[in-house]
């Protein structure tokens, strides 16, 4: 049996396609990703021309379990711009949740220190911090985290003469697969932090140690 060289060329050039698609997804799973909309619930006014939903694909997302043992995501999308730094788009999504799965996955009731949300879009800029909601994951004895998320949030738009106004209401849903990854997902935290958006500090519980015999109230 006589293979000819052209044969041979198209199973080297398939192996080279299979080992780059396969490099591809390698790089993808090693971030992490993400699907999220948004959803503005304002009954006063709506406006004509933007999007209904606004719809954003974080191509990187990471988790963590910080020193108050505290269950972290972040996640972000970047989109460069051949125009210039001031017309790129990016969009980060930091989760701090209190505690830790028991098991392989739990329910968290959010509230408005779990998440927060920035948006830069061009000259367009929000930033949202969130009211209430529920947060769920699974299979978190894993390297990755899967997670979804439902919460309402408070969001404010940025304008040069007026900086930070605004108090609308949004909804955001979301579903993520993050992988372990602190150095990464803290710095993407810290920038959802920035300015007035901090996490106020939770306090370590102070246990009581029982009153001793001369402590006590005399009888």
């Amino acid at each position: 049996m006589v293979i000819s060289h052209s044969t041979i060329d198209i199973r080297q050039s398939t192996i080279f396609t299979l080992c780059t698609l396969l490099s591809l997804f390698s790089l993808f799973g090693c971030a992490g990703h993400a699907e999220v909309n948004i959803v503005p619930l304002g009954t006063k006014r709506i406006d004509t021309t933007a999007p209904l939903v606004v719809r954003v694909s974080p191509d990187e997302c990471y988790f963590w379990v910080n020193e108050q043992e505290e269950l972290c995501v972040a996640m972000r999308s970047r989109s460069p711009s051949i125009f210039g730094k001031r017309f790129e788009k990016e969009f980060l999504l930091s989760l701090v949740a209190k505690g830790l799965p028991a098991g392989s996955g739990r329910e968290y009731r959010m509230d408005r220190r779990t998440a927060r949300v920035t948006h830069d879009a061009g000259y367009g800029h929000t930033r949202s911090t969130s009211l209430s909601g529920i947060l769920a994951v699974w299979d978190y004895r894993r390297n990755q985290l899967r997670g979804r998320f439902r919460f309402t949030a408070k969001e404010q738009s940025y304008s040069v003469l007026s900086g930070w106004s605004g108090n609308n209401a949004v909804l955001v849903v979301g579903e993520f697969t993050a992988v372990r990854n602190e150095a990464a997902g803290r710095e993407l935290l810290k920038r959802t932090e920035e300015g007035s958006m901090l996490r106020p500090v939770q306090e370590p519980k102070q246990v009581t140690a029982p009153a001793s015999v001369t402590d006590r109230d005399p009888k």
